[in-house]
């Protein structure tokens, strides 16, 4: 059977969709399978979901099609009736090929409890030179925006043991940088004996040789002074953090359920771009959350003003239903949402212009990871982008490259002397 996986969303769910990929490796039967792996983080996100399917389903009338992931688990009628024949929620996501099996025979699986994460692994990242590393599963934040917590389960981690193993199996796949990925990578370790936490994850993975090492989205919590010392002390750790945001506003991130004060986020980020040498952060913010005045969005502004993030992700408040947000009273017209996004939006293309600006004349160090009008792009451990001229080395190589130029969305180097690559 050809196997065909479609991913929506986050790096948890491109994880997830490599192990679906080799779990179903050598499936029997004739035809076409399309694996869906859909997400419900915001409306848009569920509308992209049933519209791929009923897009695949038109143009594919023969095939499997099964939805997988969050919306699965959130609305699987809504996917049924937009034409999946099969839908597996986030629960059983490790056991698709039994349940496939079963279907293609007639039968059903019965439910089991949430899996260990110790059992989900994957041995290559076939859609990426940076693999995606998955270590962490739930969340108990309860953000009251939020759905993602109350569809991927309980706290689960990887132990740190055997997230090496896996490391070094990437490793030897070829893989030269893994991020590390999980729903709520703050609160890794809690549900483990002994209560490890995310450095001591990151001290048995730095065991590994051979590759650089990049965490994915961080909540403020999670960026203790135990971590920024770690990040100062050791090259290989990638000094970029991604640490959303959502409001700059104290009012506004109580209202979320947010575990901590703008003041706390300042001193958090200041730290550790004062501390590790050169660092950057990205942040996700909300705009037009329930109450949210134009004064509390001008502290959001002032704030991302002050920090400077590389990268700036926008999201106007979806209401999603079954999360108390949404009933909320004070709904901000979708019209100053959107006039909200786009001011933010141009902020953000100017601080990360100013970001760059700061790296030029320095050497930093790009994965090449694609070919774009005869120059390799790819990201440096800092995650700028930098653009080079095409040179003999594959892709996935680590250069050295001395900035030159800043252009819209990357950066222009030359490459340095390699010395020891």
């Amino acid at each position: 059977m050809r196997i065909i996986t479609h991913t929506l969303g986050c790096r948890v769910n491109h994880y997830e969709s490599q192990m679906i990929r080799e779990k179903l490796q050598g499936l029997p039967g004739q035809g076409e399978l399309h694996v869906v792996n859909t997400c419900a983080v915001t409306g848009l996100a569920a509308r992209k979901g049933r519209k791929l399917i009923r897009k695949l389903r038109r143009e594919h009338p023969r095939a499997l099609i099964v939805a997988v992931g969050c919306q699965a688990t959130d609305s699987p009628e809504e996917l049924r009736n937009a034409g999946a024949d099969l839908v597996v929620p986030n629960r059983d996501k490790a056991r698709i090929r039994e349940i496939i099996l079963a279907h293609l025979k007639g039968g059903t699986v019965q439910t089991r409890s949430w899996p260990s994460l110790a059992g989900e692994r994957i041995a290559r990242d076939t859609e990426q030179i940076r693999a995606n590393l998955k270590v962490q599963d739930g969340c108990s934040v309860g953000c009251t925006f939020c759905k993602t917590w109350q569809v991927r389960g309980p706290l689960r981690s990887k132990p740190p043991a055997v997230a090496r193993e896996e490391a070094e199996c990437l490793a030897a796949a070829g893989h030269p940088e893994l991020v590390i990925c999980g729903v709520n990578l703050a609160q890794y370790g809690r549900d483990l004996p002994g209560r490890p936490t995310l450095v001591d994850l990151l001290h048995e993975m730095l065991q590994v040789p051979g590759i650089r090492i990049r965490l994915s989205s961080l909540n403020p919590e999670g960026v203790t002074r135990e971590l920024i010392s770690l990040f100062a002390e050791e090259p290989r750790l990638c000094p970029y953090l991604h640490v959303p945001l959502q409001s700059g506003d104290d009012r506004i991130l109580q209202r979320m359920g947010r575990p901590y004060t703008a003041a706390e986020y300042r001193e958090r980020i200041g730290e550790f771009l004062e501390k590790v040498p050169k660092a950057t952060f990205g942040a996700d913010v909300m705009v037009g959350f329930p109450g949210e005045d134009e004064a509390a969005f001008r502290r959001t502004y002032k704030l991302l003003e002050e920090l400077q993030p590389l990268r700036l992700h926008i999201f106007p408040f979806s209401p999603r239903p079954g999360t108390p947000a949404a009933a909320f009273p004070h709904q901000v017209p979708p019209a100053v949402k959107r006039e909200r996004a786009r001011t933010l939006e141009e902020l953000g293309k100017a601080l990360s212009r100013r970001v760059q600006e700061r790296f030029l004349g320095q050497v930093l160090r790009p994965i090449l990871e694609e070919r774009v009008d005869g120059m390799w792009r790819g990201h440096a451990e800092n995650y700028i982008i930098v653009a080079l001229p095409y040179v003999g080395y594959p892709r996935g190589t680590i250069l050295p490259a001395r900035l030159t130029e800043v252009r819209e969305s990357f950066s222009v180097g030359v490459m340095e002397d390699n010395g020891d690559l």
